[in-house]
């Protein structure tokens, strides 16, 4: 699946701030207001996807990579996607669902016009 090129056109009005005390991140809003970040998607349920699995739920995944490889960290993976092979691990990389996000251009308000 190749993901669209839209990011020339987005406008960022919003700049990213960081609450030490929770850990999540806020934005400033035009007129100084803050938002909190916390997009309200659904937490993962601690299950561990391998690589090659299909990712069924758009959102945020933990990997988790074999040994001391590299230390965790978050990445974006989208529903219909499967999850790869790390360069390094190969198939003993595992993936948890930290938290759903809906990719933007599978919502209906947002789709690719044919």
């Amino acid at each position: 699946m190749v993901l669209p090129a839209r990011l020339h056109s987005l406008r960022y009005n919003s700049v990213s701030r960081r609450n030490f005390s929770s850990g999540r991140p806020f934005f400033r809003l035009q007129g100084g207001a803050f938002k909190n970040a916390g997009h309200g998607g659904r937490r993962g349920n601690g299950r561990r996807y391998r690589a090659g699995d299909s990712v069924r739920q758009s959102g945020i995944y933990e990997v988790i990579h074999d040994r001391d490889h590299r230390e965790a960290h978050e990445v974006v993976m989208i529903s219909g996607e499967y999850f790869p092979d790390c360069e390094t691990c190969k198939d003993k990389v595992r993936f948890r669902l930290v938290r759903t996000a809906p990719y933007i251009f599978q919502d209906e308000d947002f789709g690719e016009e044919v």
